[in-house]
């Protein structure tokens, strides 16, 4: 469902960033191309180029800036370039690689022009794990050979590009997956075990590392990741114990999935998927508004139900932000506490659970006793004379994408399930 519904429009625009790609306009032509490591702007006797789509750099230039090693044997005309215990042969000519023995292909092939060997940019950074990014507006490629991130424990610097990433709560599992990081190790969903259905396809081959509560550490050494990913919430007692193992990165909030989603893109280098996922986030959100109308004004109340005979009624919380930030209403009575949920003890406070419309999250996390609690109480009068009840605007709803994932793609799809209620 992921790759149905949303990785396509990442995917192209990883795509398109990923080989550097600008317009080969006249505007183009007029701005000279920038190129910077780690802040410094390089100077070229042979300047990048845009070939086919694909911004091209001489090599010469670039290698000793990131502490590499160029060699070219020119009877074969192939160029070799080694950094650290990474190597590269490319061949003039060619639009194939090796990288430590293993077949790339490359997006342009390798040019000849003036005297100096021209490569793809964007392969240079993948290659060697360095972060790569592109300014379309200053038309300045910047790589970088480390990277400091900022996260909730404090600051991580990495030395490359992480690519064996370990995932330690629910939402992050979907975040990673929409940004196209499959992780080598995660912890498994809260229901559906191992992976939420609609996550499932895109994790085969993963590590189960146990629960979110309770991650096995030992599981993790044994998978060797170079990038750890927690949340403050859930595991700041074993953050050092993590970042022995590995550098380790921790979100503030559980559910506060976008600024997740950019924190993380930043170590992953995929701050283009985050932004274009953002553009399309915005665009539906304004469609949404601009369409819904007079119609947001009506209230919308979000329940639960729970196998100890009790309710809940969410205020913010993942779903509550979605519907705040679409601008619909919410009963004054529920959101005048100031608490991210009301607890509903008994039936004589149904009348609390009202509103011009109801969406039920009520989850099978204990085995469908919730469900015996939720036929119960709508047994009793007070439930059916709620105006959402009578006016047919009660709907169960997924409860993993409204409530329990907490990610990019749940946010999206949460969405997608507002337009069909409100027939947009």
């Amino acid at each position: 469902m992921i790759k149905l519904r949303f990785r396509s429009i990442a995917l192209a625009l990883s795509l398109f960033v990923a080989a550097v790609s600008i317009p080969a306009t006249g505007t183009a032509a007029a701005a000279p191309i920038q190129v910077k490591v780690d802040g410094s702007t390089l100077r070229f006797d042979v300047p990048p180029q845009i070939i086919n789509g694909t911004t091209m750099v001489p090599y010469s230039a670039i290698v000793s800036k990131i502490g590499a090693k160029l060699s070219l044997d020119s009877q074969t005309k192939t160029l070799k370039v080694s950094r650290g215990a990474k190597s590269v042969q490319l061949k003039l000519g060619s639009s194939q690689a090796a990288v430590d023995g293993k077949t790339v292909t490359l997006g342009a092939k390798v040019v000849e022009k003036d005297g100096r060997t021209l490569v793809p940019l964007r392969f240079l950074g993948e290659a060697f794990g360095l972060w790569v990014n592109w300014n379309g507006s200053s038309k300045t490629a910047s790589i970088e050979t480390k990277r400091t991130i900022q996260h909730a424990m404090g600051e991580t610097t990495l030395t490359s590009v992480p690519k064996r990433v370990v995932v330690l709560f629910n939402g992050m599992v979907d975040i990673s997956l929409t940004l196209g990081v499959k992780p080598v190790g995660a912890v498994e969903s809260w229901v559906q075990q191992p992976w939420y259905h609609y996550l499932r396809s895109d994790m085969s081959g993963v590590k189960s590392l146990g629960t979110e509560l309770q991650p096995n550490l030992e599981a993790i050494v044994a998978l060797k990741p170079d990038l750890i990913i927690g949340a403050k919430t859930r595991h700041e007692k074993i953050y050092g114990q993590l970042s022995k193992i590995a550098p380790t990165v921790f979100a503030d909030q559980l559910f506060e999935w976008k600024s997740n989603m950019e924190f993380v893109s930043k170590a992953l280098n995929k701050e283009s998927v985050y932004d274009a996922f953002m553009s399309d986030w915005n665009k539906k959100v304004a469609t949404f508004k601009a369409k819904v109308g007079s119609a947001s004004k009506n209230e919308v109340s979000i329940v639960r139900f729970y196998d100890d005979n009790s309710a809940r009624i969410y205020n913010t919380g993942f779903a509550g932000d979605i519907l705040k930030e679409l601008g619909l209403s919410r009963p004054k009575v529920q959101t005048e506490s100031g608490k991210v949920f009301l607890d509903v003890a008994s039936q004589e406070q149904i009348p609390l659970m009202d509103g011009d419309i109801i969406f039920d999250i009520t989850s099978s996390n204990h085995g469908g006793e919730e469900f015996k609690t939720q036929e119960e109480w709508q047994k009793n009068a007070l439930w059916t004379n709620l105006r959402a009840v009578k006016n047919n605007k009660y709907y169960k709803v997924n409860d993993i994408t409204w409530n329990m994932s907490g990610g990019a793609t749940a946010a999206k799809m949460m969405l997608d399930d507002l337009y069909f209620y409100y027939d947009i």
